[in-house]
């Protein structure tokens, strides 16, 4: 899934046509959407109807233009009943939000507890974490932060036309 779209600024919105209670039923039309997101560049963003309700539904919206918003689908599967909520009809002026989800967390914890995704960082089996890792071709100029020190495992070759600059009083060390 890509990169998701949220805005602090979104106030919430009622509906003005009602939402059918069908995974079909792709479009949400609201009363005022300024300062919602828009889905530009492929970035979705999660929508909560009648939260705290037992009517409460979590979708997933691709794309809003003026006061519309249309729900994901790719064929598969579409946005309707996200993040463990059900889909239900929801009745016109029912209470729409922009909203940050349980999904959106769990994501964010995994790629953060998950030492594989990142770039450098020690490593090693199960919770052994003594070995790091850097590659051995520097590919793009860099600038070392001032009044740091970096240290890179070597050898390492610099492409040409690439420069590491190692501002004054800073250190680069390649062991």
């Amino acid at each position: 899934m890509a990169r998701r779209e949220y805005k602090g600024a979104a106030q919430a919105a009622v509906l003005t046509a009602p939402l059918g209670g069908s995974t079909g039923d792709l479009t949400i039309t609201c009363d005022d959407l300024t300062n919602w997101p828009t889905g530009t560049g492929g970035k979705p963003f999660y929508i909560v109807i009648d939260r705290g309700l037992a009517s409460e539904e979590k979708i997933l919206c691709s794309s809003r233009s003026a006061n519309i918003m249309t729900v994901f689908d790719d064929g598969i599967s579409t946005g309707r009943g996200a993040d463990d909520t059900s889909v239900v009809a929801h009745s016109n002026n029912a209470v729409v939000e922009h909203v940050f989800t349980a999904t959106d967390a769990d994501e964010a914890n995994a790629h953060v507890n998950d030492v594989s995704l990142h770039k450098g960082g020690a490593r090693g089996a199960g919770s052994d974490l003594v070995f790091w890792e850097n590659d051995t071709n520097v590919t793009g100029s860099y600038s070392i932060s001032s009044g740091k020190n970096a240290g890179t495992f070597g050898p390492v070759t610099i492409d040409s036309g690439v420069t590491v600059t190692v501002p004054s009083g800073s250190v680069w060390s390649i062991v």
